[in-house]
């Protein structure tokens, strides 16, 4: 112990440079946008080898169960391109609710985070795949993830719908009154639906899926159950608490619905806001 005392004091100006370093760098990284997203890209491009290694090692033990949910995955998207009017099988268009298409990639999760405030994870899909920031990421239970953010050529990092910057927009399904569906708390299965007006109509039991009112998700796709709702006092809005309809900690695969029309709606949606 006298040694190791004595080892600190004759180090400690070598221990109190790195520990200021160390400071510094956090407050670089904190505080300053551009230097924290060249942070966080060059974290991705460092671990995402490392991340799908384990990812791999884990996934040997669960083969049975992943082939047989895979098996019964690709027989589904078949079937959806089989029974589709025009459809071509080497892309893999599938229609959701409205008329606009859209690509279904398919891919593995390598890492999630559930316990944080700002939840992400990390694909083994990237631009080679035909992804790029902006997506919308959905499970084999058709219930949403989150959305592409950070994308390299082999990998791609998503923000969680379990983010303080997630904003889904979303409708209470068979009566069309529509919100933005967001996470205000700890509790990885639980979402918060906001801007539902005081005049609204519904009770707990109903379904909110997504809107469609943007060109991240598609119309129609499940987001949670209305569990409880209140209205503040004072308030024209209620307060609604939504349970997921899947369970984000055991998200392994995932699909990243691509738009194909996004640029033609996100060219009128910029006029409607801009007039």
């Amino acid at each position: 112990m006298l040694n190791l005392l004595r080892f600190i004091i004759k180090n400690g100006a070598v221990f109190l440079f790195f520990l200021l370093q160390v400071i510094c760098f956090w407050m670089i990284v904190t505080f300053n946008e551009s230097q924290r997203t060249i942070f966080l890209h060059t974290t991705v491009l460092l671990t995402s080898g490392v991340q799908e290694k384990i990812s791999n090692f884990y996934d040997y033990w669960n083969l049975y169960h992943v082939s047989d949910s895979l098996a019964a995955e690709n027989a589904l998207l078949l079937e959806k391109v089989m029974n589709q009017t025009g459809a071509n099988p080497d892309t893999l268009l599938i229609p959701f609710e409205g008329e606009h298409f859209f690509s279904v990639i398919p891919a593995k999760v390598i890492y999630n985070s559930i316990s944080g405030r700002n939840n992400q994870l990390l694909i083994n899909r990237g631009k080679s795949a035909g992804l790029d920031r902006g997506m919308g990421v959905i499970d084999k239970q058709n219930g949403i993830v989150g959305i592409t953010r950070d994308c390299t050529q082999n990998y791609c990092r998503l923000i969680s719908i379990l983010h303080t910057q997630s904003m889904i927009s979303a409708r209470i399904k068979d009566r069309n009154y529509f919100g933005s569906a967001v996470w205000r708390n700890t509790n990885p299965q639980l979402l918060q639906l906001e801007a539902i007006p005081v005049h609204a109509v519904f009770e707990s039991g109903d379904t909110v899926v997504t809107s469609g009112y943007s060109t991240v998700f598609p119309a129609g796709i499940p987001i949670g159950i209305i569990e409880d709702y209140h209205l503040p006092p004072g308030s024209n809005f209620y307060q609604i608490d939504l349970r997921l309809i899947n369970d984000l900690a055991r998200v392994k695969y995932v699909y990243i619905v691509n738009d194909l029309m996004a640029e033609e709606k996100m060219y009128h949606l910029n006029l409607i806001e801009n007039e």
